[in-house]
């Protein structure tokens, strides 16, 4: 009996648990992502804070079977691209600059070569690319030479985190590009 007192007082202390970020910063955006062959995967990206300026923000990738084959969740204000989004609108706005892919790499093939022996691809002009950790230079190779679909988006303050998807649609993190923060 005592048990189930307790977890009748557990289950009412629960419903009347208000979400923190009921009138917050719980925002999303979602862009279409065309990959080869016709599949079209969707990128999407969502706040989610009390307010706007405390906001986790989370990058999702969807293929076209609507599975998630990529998903990062960060620190709003440790991104670039939403430092300034302490308001609404201020982050619907960077939600979608977040998601707008204009970047060096069509696709891997443009990716900067590895050549073997060396510690990491030689710099695209000043700004390097770093190979996640585990990346070794065949695989990296190998990558790189299927030209693969890649999306990259800003992770930090002065960085591109860049996936590839593979040919069955899955997604593998290749590392990430520095540029002036």
């Amino acid at each position: 009996m005592r048990l189930q007192l307790i977890g009748a007082a557990a289950l009412t202390a629960l419903s009347f648990v208000a979400p923190a970020n009921a009138a917050g910063c719980s925002l999303g955006a979602t862009s279409p992502w065309a990959v080869a062959k016709g599949r079209i995967f969707m990128s999407e990206a969502y706040s989610n804070g009390a307010t706007c300026a405390v906001a986790v923000v989370t990058i999702v990738v969807r293929g076209p079977d609507k599975k998630v084959v990529w998903v990062e969740a960060l620190q709003a204000d440790q991104i670039m691209t939403f430092v300034d989004a302490n308001t609404v609108p201020k982050m619907k706005a960077a939600l979608r600059e977040w998601l707008f892919q204009q970047h060096t790499f069509k696709s891997t093939g443009d990716l900067p070569e590895w050549k073997k022996g060396a510690d990491s691809p030689v710099p695209l002009g000043e700004f390097p690319f770093y190979p996640d950790f585990g990346m070794e230079q065949a695989g990296y190779a190998q990558i790189r030479a299927e030209k693969r679909s890649i999306f990259c988006y800003v992770q930090g303050m002065e960085s591109l985190a860049c996936i590839a998807i593979s040919k069955d649609g899955t997604a593998t993190k290749l590392g990430a590009q520095s540029f002036p923060g």
